[in-house]
């Protein structure tokens, strides 16, 4: 026991609390920053924006005939988004079933 009302606290190098902001910077962006927040934030993250171009230019290509190296590689990009999130769905039930089935062991009240 130590003599004091604490006891020392030892770290090895990165080993201590980490924090980290996921939200994007938005010192680097040419536009507003104040806009380009609320945009993502309010409105369509990247990712939706993103989604919904890829969307547009797929089906302009596909009513217009155009075809060519870049929509082939737009088309693959956007199976394998669809693909992701496919799979991570799929995570997403597989926990959630696990989460399920410990609610009903607790509900049973046998927590052996």
């Amino acid at each position: 026991m130590f003599p004091f009302f604490f006891a020392p606290r030892f770290e090895y190098p990165l080993s201590g609390d980490v924090t980290q902001a996921i939200a994007p910077s938005f010192g680097d962006i040419e536009g507003v920053p104040e806009v380009e927040h609320e945009v993502i934030t309010s409105v369509a993250s990247y990712g939706k924006q993103l989604g919904k171009l890829t969307e547009a230019m797929l089906a302009v290509a596909e009513k217009v005939g155009l075809e060519g190296p870049e929509i082939d590689d737009l088309r693959e990009i956007s199976s394998g988004v669809k693909e992701a999130k496919g799979r991570a769905l799929e995570a997403v039930r597989a926990r959630a079933e696990k989460a399920a089935e410990r609610v009903a062991v607790l509900e049973k009240g046998d927590t052996r």
